[in-house]
């Protein structure tokens, strides 16, 4: 989305009208609507009760782990708030580290502890919308219908690449779970806005909205607001997504080993614990992603990225490269 044409329009047209950036509380007397009209439209377009802009993803995950263990004792009194984190949890939630070796083991774990758990307890669980750096898809039906349980969920790799057209994961757990959901995302990757935003009920987000981690922080830049506004409605984002599955399957459909890469089903990432593919790809001029993450411990992971700005031809010669490297 960073160079998409409209966006870029968007920007250069608005930056007299709106300026450059906001550097002030959202909760000042002063105040530009424009924030207020791109969180409805997000709601609208996730599926979400509620929608709140922030200036960042990781900003999202620190302000939704400071304030709810506060927001969710003054919603319910009579419980014991206990929380619980998947494997690989992204930093932006990450507080305690989980034990289990898989997402899969975790889950369905707990969901049996959950279940067995006697009255008075409620159930705080975080977990990422998909597996990374390693993608691999998660499962949320394991933690369907528990009783007293909020689902945290960190949706930076799914929102604008997962779903019909491209609303995220929020509308999926939902309906999977029929469980009470937090989505935070970065709008930084698929939706080409530097900010962040946190989905959920308005009795959740209302507290959010007033806390101190919110008010004492400063928003997008309003461009950025008013030009997601204009994307959304005009059906961009849409547009977008749709080229984005017609070209990761017509990649896909060009690897003779697909087998070599860890992939999920409509998901345009493709990953190797191979470093010499990255050398390899290098060489001819492909530069790909490939370093520890998220820590220098980390393994060193070969990360294929595709996105809607990819011509056919790139992706042949992509294509035509890793199949020489794994044959």
């Amino acid at each position: 989305m960073a160079f998409h044409p409209r966006l870029v329009q968007l920007l250069s047209e608005n930056l007299n009208s709106l300026g450059s950036h906001f550097g002030s509380s959202r909760n000042n007397s002063l105040r530009i609507s424009v924030y207020e009209e791109a969180e409805k439209e997000l709601a609208k377009f996730t599926g979400a009760d509620d929608a709140l802009l922030v200036s960042s993803g990781m900003l999202a995950g620190f302000i939704v782990r400071s304030t709810l263990p506060t927001i969710l004792a003054e919603l319910h009194p009579q419980h014991q708030i206990r929380e619980y984190e998947a494997p690989m949890l992204h930093p932006a939630l990450r507080r305690l580290g989980s034990k289990n070796p898989t997402w899969l083991n975790w889950a369905a774990s707990l969901a049996d502890q959950i279940r067995g758990e006697s009255q008075g307890i409620y159930h705080v669980l975080y977990s990422d919308s998909i597996g990374t750096p390693l993608t691999s898809g998660y499962d949320f039906k394991l933690l369907s219908q528990l009783p007293d349980t909020l689902l945290v969920v960190d949706d930076a790799h799914g929102l604008g690449v997962l779903g019909e057209n491209g609303e995220g994961s929020y509308p999926l757990i939902r309906s999977n779970t029929q469980q009470e959901l937090l989505l935070i995302a970065s709008l930084n990757k698929a939706m080409g806005v530097p900010g962040g935003v946190i989905l959920g009920s308005r009795k959740i987000l209302h507290k959010i909205r007033n806390s101190a981690f919110f008010g004492g922080s400063s928003p997008i830049p309003p461009i950025y607001a008013y030009a997601l506004t204009q994307l959304i409605r005009e059906g961009i984002y849409r547009q977008s997504h749709q080229q984005l599955k017609e070209l990761n399957t017509y990649f896909l459909n060009q690897l003779t080993s697909p087998s070599a890469f860890h992939y999920v089903e409509n998901y345009p990432v493709y990953v190797s614990s191979d470093a010499g593919l990255f050398h390899h790809l290098l060489s001819q001029n492909i530069l790909v992603s490939c370093f520890p993450y998220p820590t220098q411990q980390d393994p060193v992971l070969t990360r294929i990225v595709i996105t809607a700005a990819h011509q056919p031809n790139d992706l042949d010669w992509l294509a035509e490269c890793c199949n020489s490297y794994f044959a």
